[in-house]
């Protein structure tokens, strides 16, 4: 994503003074040497500055893919992220192919293959076509095959990460990483399976290889806001699409052709898109998550059985809090972005209008550095996040390293599922309880058929109201029970999964 434009501030940081004309002379003709590589020079100023911490990942991300030996992948979901996830991997360099499709529905794979051969050249043959809830297995074990690219609903990915990793293929995943406590383990389990075999992963959270970001985690972590202290996050916006039954369409087929609106497919909103505010926290601060309260509502979504706003306190080590807040609903005010303060000073990401992006402030409100977009991506001619993620997954292939960030976005991806079933429960939840938690959204079995919609409705927190009759021996009762922390959600049993 773009940083929006903001209006010009005085600022005691040049805007180009971390730009020296030697490294500026250093970018070659591809454009190959990477951000990390490039803004690495300051004017001085830093030196006042204590680092956070002394080794961080940096990617080095250019205008193209190192060249290299051909690479093969295959795509598993064909829907329009996954399509889009296929052509962003193809467009990162040279001597790229996505040569296999796998999905539940013919429509999708024909609309994919289409789409790849007209926009991007790429030929898929008849006998690389998988079609049902096993095409991943086949996909996976094609031999030959370098990479596995996953954009299935987010119920699926971390068994498709784990047999992926487990046939040896190096893997893109889009986010979030799992939407329950079992697909987290068995996410991780992935995450450790590809570091012991030198396998790579990148995740969809692709604001990890957006320039701004970037350099905005790089000033941090050399401590331009000193030690981060609370943050605020959001993804505020208007109503999501959403699909119209279609009178052919069994119960299941509809809720994967609309599996957005579903919870046992996708998780909610609070995960689907606001793990990538939440992830930048994760990422920036080097935290992990202690507990969660939180609390939302479904007030106007027409399909599915999720809620359509959430608000959450994520309680990270040290006491530092994060409010998340997450809406999808129409006429309100929106607001998508990160604001994050430190002992010294603050940082705005996005979504703040008039107030600028990317810009770290000190305590007195003055501007100390500002991320420079003309500079930096002018230096370059792809600045695509979609594109760069997948640049550096390829650049460490070719190049023999292994890259895994996947443990930052299922901790965030997890994260989120804290601050889902708070809102649900009205529960706190701790880490260590939602880690060693049984909750578990897969269906026992997966078909294409009808099923129990009544399973299917959104959750209620706390207790049912008391009536009148109830209402006057509540009161001769007033005091009893109060203060002790989660009140009415005591007496309730955990959560059952709605699947």
């Amino acid at each position: 994503m773009n940083s929006k434009s903001s209006k010009k501030e005085s600022s005691t940081v040049s805007r180009r003074t971390f730009l020296t004309s030697a490294a500026v002379a250093g970018v070659g003709a591809t454009g190959a040497m990477g951000v990390g590589g490039l803004l690495t020079s300051c004017s001085g100023s830093s030196s006042k500055y204590t680092p956070l911490r002394p080794d961080y990942y940096i990617p080095e991300v250019g205008s193209k893919a190192i060249d290299g030996r051909p690479l093969k992948a295959v795509l598993i979901g064909c829907g329009d992220r996954g399509t889009g996830a296929a052509g962003n991997f193809l467009s990162a360099g040279d001597n790229l192919s996505i040569v296999a499709l796998a999905d539940v529905f013919e429509d999708r794979i024909t609309r994919c293959r289409t789409r790849l051969q007209e926009r991007n050249n790429n030929e898929i043959a008849d006998n690389m076509i998988f079609q049902g809830f096993d095409a991943y297995k086949k996909a996976c074990e094609l031999p030959g095959v370098d990479i596995v690219l996953i954009a299935t609903p987010t119920i699926f990915h971390p068994e498709q990460v784990k047999y992926a990793i487990e046939q040896g293929k190096h893997v893109f995943c889009e986010k979030p990483a799992c939407i329950d406590p079992v697909g987290y383990r068995t996410f991780m389990q992935a995450v450790r399976q590809a570091q012991a075999s030198n396998l790579c992963i990148v995740t969809g959270t692709q604001r990890h290889h957006n320039r701004a970001w970037i350099e905005s985690y790089r000033k941090i972590q050399e401590g331009y806001i000193g030690q981060i202290t609370s943050a605020v996050v959001y993804w505020n916006q208007g109503p999501m699409g959403f699909q119209i039954r279609r009178p052919e369409w069994t119960d299941m087929e509809y809720m994967f052709r609309d599996f957005f609106s579903w919870n046992w497919l996708c998780g909610d909103h609070i995960i689907d898109q606001g793990v990538h505010n939440v992830d930048v926290f994760t990422w920036f601060s080097h935290l992990k998550p202690v507990r969660v309260i939180g609390m939302g509502s479904r007030l106007r979504r027409q399909t599915g059985d999720i809620y359509d706003n959430f608000s959450a306190d994520i309680e990270y080590e040290g006491r530092v809090h994060v409010h998340a807040m997450a809406r999808q609903i129409g006429g309100c005010h929106n607001r998508e972005g990160e604001f994050i303060q430190g002992t010294l000073g603050s940082w705005t990401g996005t979504g703040f209008g008039d107030e600028g992006a990317f810009i770290i402030r000190d305590l007195a409100g003055n501007v100390v550095w500002q991320y420079d977009k003309e500079a930096v991506e002018g230096q370059f001619t792809q600045n695509d996040p979609y594109v760069l993620e997948h640049m550096d997954l390829i650049n460490h292939i070719r190049s023999g390293k292994v890259i895994n960030h996947a443990e930052t976005t299922a901790i965030s991806s997890l994260a989120c599922v804290m601050a889902r079933e708070a809102a649900y429960t009205g529960r706190s939840y701790t880490w260590d309880e939602m880690t060693n938690s049984d909750l578990s959204l897969m269906p026992a079995e997966l078909h294409l058929g009808n099923t129990d919609m009544s399973k299917y409705v959104p959750p209620l927190p706390g207790n049912p109201p008391r009536d009148r009759t109830q209402q006057g021996q509540q009161g001769q009762r007033q005091g009893q029970g109060q203060g002790q922390g989660q009140g009415q959600g005591q007496g309730q049993a955990r959560r059952e999964p709605q699947s």
